[in-house]
């Protein structure tokens, strides 16, 4: 089974750079320097970033189609394009796509042959989109794509929206995490989806920081089947190896099941191994709640879906492109209570951030 980009930009916040790590001088130090990390990403975010206003008139009237399958993420963050698309007076429009390399493009060649004035899509890139970006910039049709490692290409103008500068932040952070509470050496077994760019990029930044912060740490990746029990996988690698204090996962949905698994092949509360990964989805967030997880990047799919519209914005009043990180942080079992969700249980971040859009975009 093929999961979609999009459910990963499902996956899914203040403008945060990088923080440069040197290799630790010792064990103490990296962990020192660790839980600085933490401590700094710990917080919740009050910014949906160093916005710069678009001054120029917003035209009205614009006709676009967001690109959507059926996962919880993808449908969350095609509601908020489309929200955020509406509040601008543009004429908005969701395609349901198959959850396949096959489905997505035939969603995609369907919203091209609908003439809109742009596609917003997520994941999507060029080595398996590429003619199909050409002939949509070659109709004057711009394409905003988020989560995406491509660059802009044909009619993609923009994919800075969680591109490669936030998946190297959200490594470090996990990495930081790993140090900065696991008892003793980090001992990590990683598991993940290498057909995926974006997700294959938080593995490698994960992998490069735990290095940089203990460089004695342990670190094996794993490729996960997505058919055959990811549970029964990462029990039986995990009781293989019982000198594992950390597993992670590259898509917080990917590990639905996982503690209960890991309990099954006699991990104990008292010795199990710390969980968490990429991109908290609402189940990672319930398992934070039930203290079964340990942390989770915060991805928020509303910030997400404005930033997309404000890209198409930008890009129809010759503005810059916004090029600031996602506002995020590290959700853990200790910060869970205290952070932004909505009703239905997504992670937010910003509590005023369609406030802090309306006054971007020159909005009262």
């Amino acid at each position: 089974m093929r999961k979609s980009i999009a459910a990963v930009a499902a996956l899914a916040a203040a403008s945060l750079a990088v923080v440069g790590i040197a290799p630790a001088a010792s064990a103490a130090d990296g962990v020192k320097v660790s839980k600085a990390i933490v401590a700094k990403y710990s917080k919740n975010p009050t910014s949906i970033g160093n916005f710069k206003p678009i001054t120029k008139p917003i035209p009205k009237g614009k006709y676009v189609i967001t690109i959507t399958n059926a996962t919880d993420a993808a449908i969350t963050l095609n509601k908020n394009i489309v929200e955020a698309g509406k509040s601008l007076g543009w004429k908005m429009e969701a395609l349901q796509a198959e959850s396949t390399l096959e489905g997505q493009r035939k969603t995609l060649q369907q919203a091209i042959a609908k003439k809109p004035d742009g596609i917003a899509v997520s994941g999507m890139e060029t080595e398996s989109y590429g003619d199909l970006y050409k002939k949509a910039g070659d109709q004057g049709i711009v394409i905003i794509c988020s989560a995406c490692m491509s660059k802009p290409y044909g009619g993609l103008k923009d994919s800075h929206i969680a591109g490669p500068k936030m998946l190297d932040l959200w490594g470090q952070m996990i990495a930081a995490f790993t140090v900065a509470n696991v008892k003793g050496t980090p001992n990590v077994q990683a598991f993940g989806i290498s057909v995926y760019p974006i997700l294959k990029r938080f593995d490698t930044a994960y992998a490069k920081n735990l290095k940089k912060l203990s460089p004695k740490s342990k670190y094996k990746l794993n490729e996960l089947d997505l058919v055959n029990g990811v549970p029964q996988q990462v029990g039986n690698i995990y009781k293989a190896n019982p000198g594992t204090n950390m597993v992670t996962s590259d898509l917080g949905d990917f590990f639905i099941g996982v503690p209960e698994g890991l309990f099954k092949v006699g991990a104990t509360p008292g010795q199990a191994p710390l969980i968490g990964g990429l991109t908290a989805g609402k189940d990672a967030i319930q398992t934070l709640k039930n203290k079964t997880t340990n942390a989770w990047t915060a991805y928020s799919l509303p910030i997400v879906g404005y930033s997309v519209i404000d890209s198409f914005a930008r890009y129809w009043t010759k503005t810059p492109f916004d090029k600031g990180d996602l506002p995020t942080q590290i959700l853990t079992q200790k910060n869970i209570g205290s952070v932004v969700l909505n009703s239905d249980g997504d992670y937010v971040g910003v509590k005023d951030y369609k406030q802090q859009f309306a006054k971007v975009w020159g909005k009262k």
